[in-house]
């Protein structure tokens, strides 16, 4: 699909889901590499009653965090704004990650920002918010939208998913009632919504299964 294309699409409908490999195929690289980075550089962000944390196996005890998973699954099951993944995100520890270094320097480059404003028709200035994030068995994340920046962005770097296992991501009609598309995270997929002019609520739904390829994604926000 041509980038005119996806240009029409996005501004009729707040955003549109593509194959990026077409136009960065070296972000192809980073599918393996993102898949074998270390358990100790990944947290586990969880929200719930308590408030939102991130939690690593260096500095918090393994009990404290499946407690903590557990209060966020009460929310869930309560209908109430929760979520538990892992991410890996731009601060000290994030930084001695060689390969997240690397995208992060692509998503942040000239010719990406020119891409995202051909398609959005909108002047970014900077990207304010990147993570990666990991769903394992149990990880999920409630409906919410992401206000506040300009633009958001999600590319997927998940190997083999099955989409019966679950997270997937769903977008939801401007009430947040109505679920209106499914997206499986197909190795690089991507996902350009808006988070300033429109609302877009979505959510991503709760991986059920242990498998050995995990759902992997880049989420950035621009401004």
């Amino acid at each position: 699909m041509k980038s005119d294309k996806l240009s029409i699409i996005f501004q009729k409908q707040g955003y549109v889901s593509f194959n990026i490999e077409k136009f960065f195929p070296e972000l192809n690289i980073f599918s393996e590499e993102f898949h074998n980075i270390d358990e100790e550089y990944w947290s586990w962000i969880i929200k719930n009653k308590n408030g939102e944390h991130d939690f690593y196996l260096k500095k918090h005890d393994q009990l404290l965090i499946e407690n903590e998973k557990t209060s966020a699954l009460s929310d869930y099951e309560s209908g109430l704004f929760s979520f538990s993944f892992r991410r890996i995100i731009d601060n000290d520890i994030g930084k001695s990650v060689a390969c997240f270094h690397q995208i992060k320097s692509i998503v942040n480059s000239m010719r990406f920002l020119k891409f995202l404003e051909h398609i959005t028709g909108r002047e970014l200035k900077k990207n304010t918010v990147i993570y990666l994030n990991k769903f394992d068995c149990g990880d999920f994340l409630t409906v919410h939208s992401d206000p506040g920046q300009s633009i958001g962005l999600v590319i997927n770097f998940t190997l083999n998913w099955n989409m019966t296992h679950g997270g997937l991501t769903m977008i939801l009609d401007q009430s947040g009632k109505k679920i209106i598309d499914t997206l499986i995270p197909d190795n690089m997929t991507a996902l350009i919504f808006d988070t300033g002019k429109k609302n877009i609520p979505h959510f991503v739904s709760m991986v059920t299964a242990k498998t050995q390829n995990k759902r992997i994604a880049l989420v950035a926000r621009y401004d």
